[in-house]
């Protein structure tokens, strides 16, 4: 996703695709409801998990099995290499809405390819975002917040 998103747009379009309202004309990112783009989506979100945001697009994963329930997209890929510029894995930002606390979280993951071509393996990061607050703040302001902590 582009830095010069404006995280009120992100967060309405996906406020939308929630509810099942189309989405706000002339975005300037794409949002792929990548749940269609297999007749299994468990086995399309392994695939493409780590995968998804290279091309600046946002992949939204809507609730089921491969999704713990939860609606959530990919938004950023980056390549994880050694100080020599080897290749050793991928970290992804998630956005996440939250149902416990009610609200879109956001979270990272690392891949790391151990020798190269093997399946990655997935290692939760910390949190990048305070699930619960002391003083209620709205959803944009949430998201904003998230944003500023990339």
């Amino acid at each position: 996703m582009a830095d010069d998103v404006a995280p009120a747009l992100l967060v309405d379009a996906l406020l939308r695709r929630q509810h099942g309202h189309p989405l706000p004309p002339q975005l300037p990112f794409a949002i792929f409801d990548a749940n269609v783009f297999a007749s299994d989506p468990s086995t399309l979100y392994n695939e493409y998990w780590s995968y998804a945001a290279d091309d600046g697009s946002i992949y939204l994963f809507s609730p089921g099995p491969s999704t713990e329930g939860q609606w959530r997209t990919a938004t950023a890929a980056r390549s994880i290499t050694t100080a020599d510029g080897t290749y050793i894995g991928r970290r992804t930002t998630w956005v996440i809405f939250d149902r416990v606390n009610g609200g879109w979280a956001m979270e990272e993951f690392c891949t790391y390819h151990n020798d190269g071509g093997g399946a990655p393996g997935r290692q939760p990061l910390p949190p990048l975002v305070q699930r619960r607050r002391q003083h209620q703040v709205g959803l944009e302001g949430q998201f904003s917040q998230m944003c500023s902590l990339r």
